[in-house]
């Protein structure tokens, strides 16, 4: 519907003006709304707004004379006009920002009241994410108009209500990476007092020791070591910290604080007289206005630092439980862990910490009153605190509400076949198609997101791969990458170990037919490429003049390397007279593809060359033929096999245990389970390979044909 085409801006300021005296009256909104009969523009809303706004500021606000209810009731209107669609939803905040902006701030502690009694209207869908940010800007210029010492109370408040209205895990109100406060700079004199002298002298009567001006150097020191921890991680001021801290405790500790100090006369004596109870020979004097007055509790924000004043301080039960709380936050910080904290303590240091928490506890517990009270309440407050930064910690995740335990169909009980019009019958057979019976509720357990899996993961230092056996897998080892380098893992052969038989058939005793050599192997020939490509300089030689067979190019570069593999066999190879010819050629090398493809076209022209047989797995037979081999070898061959096919620890203790009976049931079973796990890799070739990293030939002997 479009809005009222007769109603301009100045009729609708206008007629909104006049009206709300009669909405203000009866706390109704009804006036307001009767003005529009079809449904208004973004336009008109502003409109609405302006007169509002307007009112509130010219007819309102008088200073000292305003009407708070007079405001509190145009906010309630404003927000049954949000409701009825007829303004924004920024109009209630802006209407009290409008009224904190011109009211003095007593007005304004006041009006507060009624924002934070309706915490729970800003949190609304309607309002909150229009009117989230206005009232945060609301809620700071109120707080930079107020005095942290003078106005302690309200500023307490408006941070109280900022926690109530904002979640968690707003990212506005979260001091992610741990920065400290380091404009809160405390300033005392240098110099020493000259009027210490007088106060002396006055003082040579009491029992007090006395606090010289080191001792107060010292202690308002320590004040930027609070105020910025992060510098105890360096080795200078760590030690003057140390320094400090002990003389304070020290002090702390030969100055005993007692509730009788009145029969000392002393000045600390009279401060807490003033705080706690009158003094017997001052009771009857004082009369009612010492009585009223005992009662209130005393609070400082922030303590003077004049030096004739440490005398009252040091005797002040308030102020010593607020450094010594001081300390045990500092020492909390410095040994816990937090994310975005980069440096941590030595053993030394840590050992220091601990023994400090421990004084600083029993003297917690010697100051009156209540002291071990007072030490248990501090402990739950910092095992609290230790808890929030572990939530932080964690990335702030958000908190939510469980969800009620009430069973759709169960919970509703004998009211169910009521409220529904059925029998019992019909009741549980509603129950089974939804899944759940009447008689065995069950709850539904909602999935977790993947993202809440991920960062739990990680917080542990753990990987989630959304499958049970692949986390498993890969979470065995912390460093993937470092895994793969293991010893355990190397499969490639050396130099030696792999080109001396072919070295052995070089030889002239060695009476073997030429297509029987290795070198005219396939697989031989592409294995041996794959090897000198990672641990031979020869293979990459530069040579202008290719070969066109890979045997011929094989027994060059075997004569080559039986010159350089420390073995007897290079003795009986005549190859000196060839060597000779060699250093005087260039080493041919062969061309990529070309040895292969001649072999083919031979192979096609002759068709003397059979077909390769299909890879396939290997069968029953050849696994038990296979394991008897094995149990020939004796002791725990199959195990050292069995690591190299890929089996766990715990996989191979699971076999022993399931075939105890003999060592060729464990190896066959291990056979077994190989071939189910890998397919058709578990083949004959990729066994034989193995067995001859391992040097275990003898067991594929007469088992494949």
């Amino acid at each position: 519907m479009a809005a009222d085409s007769s109603l301009t801006f100045q009729r609708i300021f206008t007629r909104v003006q006049a009206t709300l005296p009669q909405c203000i009256e009866g706390v109704d909104s009804l006036p307001v709304t009767s003005i529009f009969s079809t449904r208004i523009s973004e336009t008109t809303k502003h409109c609405i707004e302006a007169a509002i706004r307007s009112y509130v500021t010219r007819k309102v606000i008088d200073g000292d004379k305003t009407d708070l209810t007079t405001i509190t009731a145009i906010t309630t209107i404003c927000i049954d006009l949000v409701r009825h669609e007829l303004s924004l939803p920024t109009l209630p905040v802006l209407v009290l920002s409008d009224a904190f902006d011109t009211l003095t701030i007593s007005q304004g502690e006041q009006l507060f009241a009624f924002v934070e009694s309706h915490v729970g209207v800003w949190k609304e869908d309607t309002f909150f994410a229009p009117c989230k940010t206005s009232v945060l800007r609301m809620c700071n210029d109120l707080l930079r108009r107020l005095s942290r010492s003078q106005n302690t109370v309200f500023c307490g408040r408006i941070l109280l209500f900022l926690a109530r209205f904002f979640p968690f895990s707003e990212r506005s109100g979260l001091n992610l990476v741990s920065e400290f406060n380091l404009e809160n700079v405390t300033t005392f004199t240098n110099v020493e007092a000259s009027e210490m002298e007088d106060d002396e002298e006055e003082d040579k009567g009491g029992t007090t020791p006395r606090l010289d001006y080191t001792l107060y150097t010292k202690f308002w020191s320590l004040q930027d070591f609070f105020r910025n921890p992060a510098q105890c991680f360096q080795k200078a001021p760590w030690k003057v910290f140390t320094l400090y801290c002990g003389d304070v405790l020290e002090a702390f500790k030969s100055f005993k604080l007692d509730h009788l100090q009145g029969s000392s006369g002393g000045a600390g004596a009279r401060l807490s007289r003033s705080l706690s109870e009158p003094a017997p020979d001052q009771e009857a004097a004082a009369g009612d206005s010492i009585a009223s007055e005992h009662q209130v509790d005393q609070y400082f924000a922030k303590y003077l630092t004049n030096q004739k004043l440490l005398d009252l301080q040091f005797s002040d039960t308030n102020f010593r439980r607020y450094v010594l709380l001081q300390v045990l936050i500092l020492a909390q910080y410095l040994t816990s862990n937090i994310k975005f904290k980069q440096e941590t303590l030595t053993e030394d240091q840590l050992a220091w910490v601990r023994k400090t928490e421990k004084l600083v506890y029993s003297l917690l517990e010697e100051t009156p009153p209540d002291g071990p009270k007072f030490v248990s309440t501090v402990k739950h407050i910092l095992k609290r605190e230790e808890m929030w930064s572990n939530w932080k910690n964690d990335g702030c995740p958000e908190f939510k509400k469980p969800e009620s335990g009430k069973n759709s169909v169960g919970g509703a009980g004998n009211s169910t076949g009521k409220q529904n019009g059925k029998s019992e019958e019909g009741a549980l057979q509603v129950g089974k198609e939804d899944g759940e019976t009447q008689h065995s509720p069950r709850k539904v357990r909602q999935k977790r997101k993947v993202g809440d899996l991920i960062k739990e993961a990680d917080s542990r230092g753990k990987f989630t791969m959304g499958n049970a056996e692949m986390t498993r897998l890969w979470n065995l080892h912390p460093n993937n990458l470092e895994a793969c380098k293991i010893s355990e893992r190397d499969f490639v052969p050396a130099l030696e170990t792999y080109f001396t038989p072919a070295i052995e058939q070089l030889s002239p005793k060695a009476d073997l037919k030429e297509e029987k050599k290795l070198v005219n192997d396939s697989n031989f020939g592409w294995r041996a490429l794959r090897l000198l490509a990672c641990r031979s300089p020869h293979f990459f030689t530069n040579s202008a003049s290719p070969i066109a067979k890979l045997p011929e190019y094989l027994n060059t570069m075997i004569k080559k390397l039986a010159k350089e593999l420390p073995s007897q066999l290079v003795a009986d190879i005549r190859v000196e007279e060839e060597e000779e010819k060699e250093e005087e050629k260039v080493i041919p090398v062969l061309e990529q593809g070309e040895g292969v493809k001649e072999e083919e076209d031979m192979e096609e022209e002759t068709g003397d060359v059979e077909e390769r047989p299909e890879v396939c797995a290997i069968t029953e037979d050849e696994q038990l033929a296979l394991a008897r081999h094995l149990d020939t070898l004796g002791g725990d061959k199959w195990k050292v096999l069995a690591k190299k096919l890929g089996f766990q620890t715990d996989e191979i203790e699971f076999i022993e245990k399931d075939k105890s009976e003999s060592i060729t049931e464990q190896a066959a079973f291990m056979f077994k389970l190989w071939v189910d796990g890998e397919g058709d890799e578990a083949n004959k070739e990729s066994l034989l390979y193995t067995l001859e990293g391992l040097e275990m030939q003898e067991v594929g002997q007469g088992v494949f044909t």
